[in-house]
């Protein structure tokens, strides 16, 4: 079979937990920098990838790698020569403009001479191919740091307001302590699922709505009747209700079956309503560990956010973590069913592995 070498760039804010999360979906990443890394794929499943890389929050763009080097030097001519050493035989006849992505701010050339020197080293190549700048067939990228370049031909590129009409003002039931529609679909990307997902904290449904838009079956439980009727609400409203369901119960005593799902996403409660005890007499990062195993698959995983403060013992000096007020940041975690032990630290990224 042909191969293709797909090459991905996640966002710079959170760049291991970008890459953990595209590696979930397409498999291992050789990577070139902190932001970039290469699969191969099979060039009869470039579609298949090109859907399931869509569904990667922080995943910023795709590209079908022509040619790629590791250290590259700054002088525009090596880009041009780059550009010149790969096969462009499908601009034969057509039409193609170049875009510049500068990691860093390296190359300290201008972005305009780089994009000239790649386009002569592509017709240098291709001779019947045409620039176009305005509508062009093919939109040729290059993407270069200081450890990476690759100029290839860009495939996806993600907008960064894709998830504003799932924003908290645009639902039925606001709950103070709902999550960002992008942190949702983190989580439900992060616990692997393949079919059924729990969120036994669910508030206001984020996690359910977006795991029944990316095409999961999913329940959401909540202690508090009012936030669990606000769920369903929000669920109706995003046309959710069919695959997504919302019980009363409590978290510490999930009423349901062994083995019943494949996977859990939640936003335990933190501060003081994490300290409050349910009818069981257990915390609620004692039900995640506990009745969240019982009821998760074979290697069933929890994605989950751990609040992080001073006095949490996790050091937050280290990296990027996501701010949520005052003193209190998080990280986000997976545990795996079997090795179910707390997370202790926290990657530069936010992103915990808890084994």
């Amino acid at each position: 079979m042909r191969k293709a070498l797909i090459c991905v760039v996640v966002s710079g804010a959170q760049p291991q937990l970008g890459i953990r999360e595209v590696e979930l979906s397409v498999g291992a990443l050789r990577l070139l920098d902190e932001r970039v890394g290469l699969v191969e794929i099979e060039k009869e499943a470039l579609d298949d990838i090109l859907a399931k890389l869509y569904e990667c929050v922080l995943l910023q763009e795709a590209i079908l790698t022509k040619a790629w080097c590791t250290d590259p030097p700054t002088e525009p001519r090596f880009y041009a020569e780059l550009a010149a050493s790969a096969d462009w035989s499908e601009l034969a006849g057509s039409s193609f403009a170049v875009s510049v992505r500068k990691l860093g701010g390296y190359p300290q050339v201008s972005a305009v001479d780089l994009a000239a020197a790649v386009a002569d080293g592509i017709l240098r190549r291709c001779g019947n191919a045409s620039v176009d700048l305005e509508e062009p067939k093919i939109r040729v990228r290059l993407v270069a740091s200081r450890k990476a370049a690759i100029v290839g031909v860009l495939l996806l590129r993600r907008r960064g307001d894709r998830f504003r009409f799932r924003s908290k003002r645009y639902k039925p039931f606001k709950h103070p302590a709902s999550l960002t529609p992008e942190d949702a679909k983190l989580l439900v990307n992060l616990s692997a699922c393949r079919r059924v997902l729990l969120d036994p904290f669910c508030g206001s449904g984020s996690i359910v709505i977006e795991a029944c838009l990316s095409g999961l079956e999913a329940v959401g439980l909540d202690v508090d009747r009012k936030a669990a009727r606000g769920a369903r609400d929000n669920l109706a409203a995003f046309s959710c209700d069919a695959r997504g369901h919302v019980v009363v119960g409590d978290a510490c005593m999930l009423p349901f079956r062994d083995c019943a799902f494949d996977a859990i996403a939640t936003n335990p409660p933190y501060g003081r309503s994490a300290q409050l005890r349910s009818a069981s007499g257990r915390s609620a990062d004692e039900c995640l560990t506990k009745e969240g195993f019982r009821v998760l698959k074979g290697e069933g995983r929890i994605a989950y956010v751990i609040p992080l403060s001073p006095r949490s013992g996790c050091d937050t000096a280290e990296g990027h973590v996501v701010r949520v007020h005052g003193g209190l940041a998080r990280a986000f975690a997976v545990k795996a069913k079997e090795g179910a032990a707390h997370a202790t630290g926290i990657s530069r990224n936010g992103f915990v592995d808890a084994h």
